[in-house]
């Protein structure tokens, strides 16, 4: 139960401090006196979005403060976000100019997520715009849930549903990139081919180029010693040895033979040598057991392909062998998963299937009670000859809402076939059936406190005396706030506050303030009549008040 609120600095309300009471209170006030700021203000609390055009002139924040009595189910809440539970449940929330809205819980800072989550177990906010809502189908399957006591096993079902559309959507992603690896494997599995076909990993194509140089090296050599070997065997040394054997048999004669033949002598000696040393080291290179053919085809399919894929050296060619297998692995890996997540899902799709058809079977079978209270609360409200009923219809496929579609079917007047609500209520109509649920929604659910903005709006007279009634009767068993500009709804109110809008130094203030009994007798005249009160209608007012509180 809403307790206490405080507003600072909040529009034209400089400081107010207002401390509640339990039951039915009702909120009046000439338009344009401040009514919606107590709506905002409380809204805050409720986790919506700050307007930092709120603040006041007096400071350079805003502060909303609301104060409520705790339950068990509270004090768990608080207990599971580790926040320290009081007597009393505070939220705080500030807006400040420079832009910071901050929120609190018994003066811990929270997230406005957390804000909202418990403002939404303390009280319901319930506006015109809540009536349009009504038209709206998720709203009329939460109204649904709510009187059938079945929202624990649809929050069940649709938390699970969620998660599964959420893989499903990663899994028809992965499938998209498992088709796009596809796509491209067949050229990248050739490329891999070839390249691991040149053994990169036990072939240095390096030291084979080496080899190959080391080859054409040789040749040359063989080649210009070659060349010495035919100098060394030449004609020429036969005619050196003939020579110095005629040199010798003559060398007596002379001394300068005697010399001419040891140089003789020791030319034939070098070459003879020069020929072995030459035969020698030729039968060596010869003898080299390098495969030139073989080398030179695995060197040029090497640059071929490294020049294929405009790379330069073996690594990085052994960097993008390395890259092809891990897509390779990785579409393995995709499919398996993507078979692996198929077969979850399906397991999944089944169990959700199973929790849908029992939530729906739950729903069918509150039906028959749920609308015959409806009925009821509808005569109650001079609505004796409408009809609003559920049309429940399975579907074959899971969805967001259970495998159902819903619609909310309305009739205002007897003998006239139900139509979509959407379609058939008028703006009154559609205020009492919104009450009406509403009463039937916070019994079920046993919401602590409630506030109404202008429910009663499109009626008066008899009706608006009903809706007061009803009102009256929701107060007993909880609190109820209910901002009307109807007589007939405020004089049933157990409590009565009035919202005025004051000069005060020359500025506009909003206050509010509890009436006394004969300053109800005034306000709901004021109701009755307007501006101008006059002695009938304070005797009107003060007959309905007096009547009422009997």
């Amino acid at each position: 139960m809403l307790t206490r609120l405080i507003i600072r600095n909040f529009v034209l309300i400089n400081e107010l401090t207002l401390d509640f009471s339990p039951s039915f209170t009702a909120i009046t006030g000439e338009t344009g006196s401040g009514k919606s700021i107590l709506l905002n203000a409380l809204g805050l609390i409720k986790g919506e979005r700050a307007d930092f055009s709120v603040i006041g002139p007096s400071d350079t924040r805003s502060i909303v403060e609301a104060h409520f009595s705790v339950t068990p189910e509270i004090i768990e809440w608080l207990d599971e976000r580790s926040l320290e539970p009081w007597k009393e449940v505070i939220l705080r929330r500030e807006i400040h100019k420079d832009g910071k809205s901050r929120a609190f819980i018994n003066d811990t800072p929270v997230t406005l997520q957390d804000m909202k989550a418990l403002g939404e177990r303390l009280f319901i906010i319930h506006s015109q715009y809540n009536t349009l809502e009504l038209k709206n189908q998720e709203y009329q399957l939460y109204i649904l849930d709510a009187l059938s006591g079945t929202q624990t096993e649809f929050l069940a079902y649709s938390s699970g549903y969620q998660a599964y559309i959420k893989r499903k959507s990663a899994l028809t992603h992965k499938a998209q990139e498992l088709s796009l690896l596809e796509s491209k494997m067949d050229y990248e599995q050739f490329i891999l081919t070839e390249i691991l076909a040149l053994k990169l990993d036990e072939i240095d194509y390096e030291a084979l180029s080496q080899k190959l140089e080391l080859k054409e090296e040789n040749q040359e050599l063989i080649s210009d010693i070659t060349s010495l070997m035919t100098i060394s065997e030449s004609p020429m040394l036969h005619d050196l040895s003939s020579l110095a054997k005629t040199i010798e048999r003559h060398e007596a004669k002379t001394n300068s033979l005697q010399e001419i033949k040891t140089i003789v002598q020791e030319i034939s000696a070098r070459f003879s040598e020069l020929s072995y040393l030459s035969g020698k080291a030729l039968q060596q290179l010869e003898s080299s057991d390098v495969d030139e053919a073989t080398i030179l085809a695995q060197v040029d399919e090497f640059n071929r392909i490294l020049n294929k894929h405009r790379l330069t050296s073996q690594e990085t060619l052994l960097d993008l062998q390395h890259g092809l297998e891990g897509r390779v692995s990785e579409l393995e890996e995709l499919k398996a998963f993507i078979a692996t997540e198929q077969h979850a899902l399906q397991q999944l799709e089944n169990e959700l299937t199973e929790r849908g058809l029992i939530l729906n079977k739950h729903r069918k079978e509150a039906l028959p009670n749920i609308e015959e209270r409806i009925q009821n609360g509808l005569i109650g409200l001079k609505l004796s000859g409408a009809q609003l009923t559920f049309k429940l219809t399975e579907t074959t496929e899971l969805n967001a809402r259970g495998m159902i579609t819903l619609e909310m079917l309305f009739s205002a007047n007897k003998g006239m076939l139900p139509v979509p609500i959407q379609k058939a209520a008028s703006g009154g109509e559609l205020s009492r059936v919104m009450l009406l649920l509403q009463q039937l929604i916070s019994t079920k659910l046993q919401m602590p406190s409630i506030l109404f903005d202008e429910i009663d709006t499109g009626v008066s007279g008899d009706v608006a005396e009903k809706i007061g009634k009803l009102l009256k009767e929701m107060g007993q068993g909880r609190q109820l706030f209910a901002i009307t500009h109807l007589p007939q709804v405020a004089a049933q109110a157990q409590h009565h506050l009035v919202v005025r809008k004051t000069e005060i130094n020359q500025r506009i203030e909003t206050s509010v303030a509890e009436l006394a009994h004969e300053e109800r007798i005034t306000e709901i005249a004021r109701l009755m009549s307007g501006e101008v009160i006059n002695d009938a209608a304070l005797v009107n007012a003060r007959t309905l008040l007096n009547s009422n509180e009997v």
